[in-house]
């Protein structure tokens, strides 16, 4: 009798066990419906920058010469998240796609092999890279990182007008050296250019006016003094500002300024948590945003990513996963995400599956067909799935 019971106490705990990682009652349901039921849902898609995305330099030059328009490139990745925020924050807004009417648009991604040449011709470093070309595809200026949608329409009408960032920035500064905005957007330039201790100094002079400066500036400076603290090499200072950033936008005295700008701001906040390696405060941060608004797929993604860094929340964070691939029209990074969170939580086949949909999506990424061995070596070795998710090296 003890001998039985003992039995059946072993087969409780294994039971208890193994529903930790097992997959919910939701996703024994067939993918199809799962995904019918979210497409449902899915929210209109807005309209964006008539990117071209698959022609060869040559043929851009082309087309430049024919119409006697100005080139702007965009060097991205698919796995760049400040990319992602340019093309959801900045590239589908209506100003800015009437601003670029008249320029021919190309968008780069810089892992495929046929733009190597033109990544190593351009000297591309860090993505984004947005770069203006006159119509024979000579540079004319650049920038690098997030903008917001008005910074970069003060860029691109600069440029339209025959002006460049450095000039454009010197004319403000002469003309208003203490004006918030204006220390903000050289402060950023500065740092652009490693002039890290100039940069430093002129975010520390916009905070010095955040009691009268618009709130959003003095949060993005607030965030640029981050960045400088974690080139310091003062990273407890750096994960200290940027989780100030995000609080401000949540708290419940936030000016109507901030509260207006909280996703975006947010956002550039969470990834740059995820930059210096904050991942308990990434989390927080896209946790925040994506129980703001389930349909943010920039958000639900971010909230996958830190939980398949920190394996916390693993199994919500599947679900926004799931939610971020049907709203963001299966993009590639975010299937690998959802894949990754299935592999953590050992669910080899689904895994598996998902991941094979991130290599067909985007077959010049070797990290993703890296991913696919790797799960599919871990299926063989578990076949049942008995051993539980894999170990985390700490």
């Amino acid at each position: 009798m003890k001998r039985l019971l003992k039995v059946v106490a072993v087969a409780a705990v294994l039971s208890a066990t193994a529903s930790v990682w097992a997959a919910t009652p939701q996703e024994a349901a067939p993918d199809s419906t799962i995904l019918a039921d979210l497409k449902a849902e899915k929210p209109k898609r807005a309209p964006r920058v008539p990117w071209l995305t698959d022609e060869s330099w040559s043929d851009i030059l082309d087309r430049a010469h024919t119409a006697d328009q100005p080139v702007l490139i965009d060097f991205t990745a698919t796995w760049c998240g400040p990319c992602k925020l340019l093309d959801v924050m900045v590239f589908t807004e209506k100003p800015v796609i009437a601003e670029l009417a008249e320029v021919v648009t190309m968008q780069v991604d810089i892992d495929k092999p046929e733009y190597l040449q033109l990544k190593t011709d351009f000297a591309i470093e860090v993505v984004p890279t947005v770069i203006w070309c006159d119509q024979r595809g000579k540079e004319i200026d650049r920038f690098t990182g997030y903008v917001s949608s008005s910074q970069f329409l003060d860029i691109v009408r600069g440029w339209r007008g025959n002006r460049t960032i450095d000039r454009v920035l010197g004319e403000r500064q002469s003309a208003s050296p203490q004006d918030p905005a204006m220390l903000l957007d050289v402060a950023r330039r500065q740092a652009e250019r490693g002039k890290d201790r100039e940069a430093d100094v002129l975010y520390r002079r916009l905070m010095n006016l955040r009691h009268e400066a618009d709130p959003r500036l003095v949060a993005r400076g607030m965030l640029g003094l981050a960045e400088m603290e974690h080139r310091f090499g003062r990273d407890d200072e750096a994960r200290h500002l940027a989780g100030r950033v995000a609080a401000l936008y949540t708290s419940e005295d936030a000016p109507a300024g901030v509260a207006d700008y909280r996703n975006e701001g947010m956002m550039e906040a969470a990834l740059f948590q995820e930059s210096i390696g904050d991942t308990l405060g990434m989390l927080v941060t896209f946790r925040t945003l994506a129980e703001a608004d389930h349909r943010n797929a920039l958000a639900l993604h971010g909230y996958a990513r830190a939980a398949v860094k920190t394996g916390i929340d693993l199994v919500p964070a599947t679900r926004s996963a799931v939610r971020a691939v049907v709203y963001s029209d299966n993009d590639p990074d975010m299937i690998d995400t959802l894949a990754e969170c299935y592999y953590w939580r050992g669910l080899y086949s689904k895994a598996i599956k998902w991941q094979k949909k991130a290599v067909a999506a985007a077959p010049h990424q070797e990290l993703y067909r890296a991913r696919l061995k790797m799960y599919e070596d871990a299926k063989a070795a578990d076949p049942h799935g008995m051993r539980g998710p894999p170990r985390r090296n700490r």
